[in-house]
């Protein structure tokens, strides 16, 4: 028996959160979201997660630093962060602090949607190269 996947969404934009977290329990995920970092990282103290789908620009610290305490305390999650900025600094900082994947906002949610359900967890890992993945659904590697 498959157990569905848990997720941590953490988004400081309430529409964009409760939206991806139905989107995701539709498709039978099972979500929690977060507002701040903060937030997050005492949800994922709580509740082993096994994806979080981070907004990199958040009002109490940078997504990043959230990504980077996550790794740390379980180096098994898949860390997805999300941003508008998708120039090479921010991509950079996002592979150094140990996410997985970087998703490009805006985004598609269908995408989104594709690539969860098909996001072979152990693979992603084992990866040395951070995936990019953006509207076109083509992913691509840094």
């Amino acid at each position: 028996m498959i157990t569905a996947r848990r997720v941590l969404v953490l988004d400081d934009d309430e529409a964009n959160r409760i939206l991806l977290e139905v989107a995701l329990k539709t498709q039978g995920f099972l979500c929690e979201g977060a507002r701040t970092g903060a937030e997050a990282l005492e949800k994922a103290r709580q509740t082993p997660f096994d994806i979080a789908l981070i907004d990199v620009n958040l009002p109490d610290m940078n997504g990043l630093e959230v990504a980077c305490r996550l790794r740390s305390a379980d180096p098994n999650i898949v860390i997805i962060s999300a941003t508008i900025d998708d120039d090479d600094a921010t991509i950079r900082r996002a592979k150094a602090t140990g996410c997985d994947v970087f998703m490009v906002k805006p985004f598609d949610l269908d995408v989104l949607l594709h690539f969860l359900t098909t996001l072979d967890s152990i693979q992603v890992r084992r990866s040395e190269r951070l995936q990019i993945v953006d509207n076109t659904g083509i992913p691509r590697f840094h």
